[in-house]
């Protein structure tokens, strides 16, 4: 099972857990899930009016089960992971399956101004093709995949800074051979991977510094945060 379908699983699992709670803690729900399970017993064990206790349990479950949002982002995501297990074109299902993708150039320090961009909350992204002026990076990814290829730029001298927030999906960092690098990554699930050394991480924090990050000119500060997934780091 690839590690996507084990997130998909996770998720739903827990929404599940959720929406158990829901209606266990509100007694309109719960008195509509109980009494359309009584019927439905009823129904299964009388010959006298079996048809109306058998629909009317049904009913009643269904009604108390389907009011709830939970259920339903539950078959959002079910109906997702159905089209991309039949069709087998992830690229096409959900939001998150559009490609984005940034890139690096450098600029002559200038006046400060402050600036607001917008960015996509679920989608595959990529920073480092199409060239655009250096600034350091911040991102908040709900979900998709993340690659930022540093490889095609010349970096500013000094500190650099690449902070991603992400909840589901693989990150990875491609860095020019000589910039020093520094990572300061924290998941939930998920694996830190440099150079193609693998740290496997539960709920745990790390911090890693580059042989040459005290003495490069150039530095990246690498600032991760992942619910579940992956993050590499590759010199390149």
């Amino acid at each position: 099972m690839t590690r996507r379908w084990q997130c998909f699983w996770l998720v739903e699992a827990a929404l599940l857990l959720l929406l158990c709670y829901q209606i266990v803690t509100s007694p309109p729900l719960l008195v509509g899930v109980v009494s359309g399970v009584l019927a439905l017993i009823l129904g299964a064990h009388v010959h006298f009016w079996k048809t109306l206790w058998l629909t009317f349990g049904s009913l009643l479950i269904v009604i108390s089960v389907f009011v709830n949002p939970t259920v339903w982002i539950m078959l959002f995501l079910a109906v997702l992971a159905g089209m991309h297990l039949f069709t087998g074109k992830s690229s096409r299902v959900g939001p998150w399956a559009r490609k984005h993708f940034i890139a690096v150039t450098t600029r002559e320090p200038g006046k400060k101004a402050g600036q607001q961009h917008h960015q996509p909350w679920f989608g595959d992204s990529t920073v480092g093709q199409t060239q655009f002026e250096w600034d350091d990076i911040n991102m908040i990814v709900a979900a998709g995949d993340t690659i930022i290829d540093l490889g095609n730029t010349l970096l500013p001298k000094g500190d650099n800074t690449v902070v991603i927030r992400k909840g589901l999906g693989k990150t990875r960092v491609l860095v020019p051979v000589g910039v020093g690098i520094a990572i300061d990554h924290a998941a939930v699930i998920g694996t830190l991977s440099v150079n193609g050394q693998e740290l496997p991480l539960r709920n745990e924090h790390i911090t890693y510094y580059s042989d040459e990050y005290d003495t490069a000119t150039r530095r990246i500060h690498l600032l991760t945060n992942v619910v579940v997934g992956d993050v590499e780091v590759l010199a390149v």
